[in-house]
Parts: structure tokens; sequence; C-alpha cells
């Protein structure tokens, strides 16, 4: 006789949120999660066959953010938050107290509950970009916000 195996309960990317001041935590609609990488450090000593290796600096890749954009022009969020980094037009730029924020990606499992948490510290617009408009198209235009940070935990 075949036991039958049940099913494994794993995380589905759906369920999310992405919390930060002045967002409407709705619209967002994708989010990469952050990414960790060492670097490696080589050492050849005299007489050694092979190279030490030890940890060296750590590096984090940015995050990509992507949410729909409200008609009524309320949702300038983005916008703003890029404004205190650089005022292009009057050649200045924000010092870090101003323009640095910390955010969390919370996922949640089918009942609403939160599964996981990633508390991303000190980060700051880097990039901000809008889906080219095409008279064929009928999807909704979505603003990508790329996000530099010092960490996550």
């Amino acid at each position: 006789m075949q036991v039958m195996a049940m099913p494994q309960s794993l995380y589905q990317n759906w369920q999310f949120a992405i919390e930060i001041n002045g967002f409407d935590v709705a619209l967002f609609q994708k989010c990469s999660l952050p990414k960790t990488e060492v670097e490696e450090v080589t050492f050849a000593p005299a007489g050694s066959l092979f190279d030490q290796k030890v940890a060296g600096r750590v590096k984090f890749s940015d995050l990509t953010l992507e949410k729909g954009i409200l008609q009524d022009g309320s949702d300038d969020a983005a916008r703003q938050w890029l404004t205190q980094v650089a005022q292009v037009t009057l050649g200045m730029g924000g010092v870090p107290a101003l323009y640095l924020r910390d955010l969390d990606i919370v996922q949640y499992d089918r009942m609403g509950v939160e599964t996981r948490r990633w508390h991303i510290h000190g980060a700051w617009i880097k990039g901000l970009e809008y889906d080219d408009l095409e008279g064929g198209n009928t999807n909704n235009t979505i603003e990508k916000i790329s996000l530099s940070y010092q960490y996550w935990d």
C-alpha cells in the first residue's frame, strides 16, 4: 500500500507587504529580496602550495520595488524621497540624516500571519523609473524604485 505524502507548506511569493513611511503598502506588486555577498581575501604565503582564504568585506545588492501609480497624483512619495537625496534643479543634495530610511519587507502565510521579516537599515532611493507609454497597451503604469541600503537583518 502506497502512503500519500502530505504537501509541504512552502512560502508563497504573492503574500507580502513593504513598510516604508509615506508609501501606500497596497500599491506594491513586486519586490526583490536582499542579497548578501562576502568578499574573498586571499593570501599566498611563501612555501605554500595553496592560497589561504578568509572572509573579507560584506556587500549588499540593491533592492528593486515595483508599484502602481494612482491617477489622482496623491502618490508622489518616491519623487519626494528622491528630491531629499538630490535636487537637480537647485544643484544640491541632501545630507544622509534627511534621506536615509529604514524599511521592512514582510511575508505572510495564507491566513495573513507574518512568517518572515527583513529589516532594511539606512535605505535611500538610488533610481526611479517608469514604464514606457504605449498606445496599444492596456496595462497599468508601474513605478520602479531602486534602493541602496547599509545592511539588513
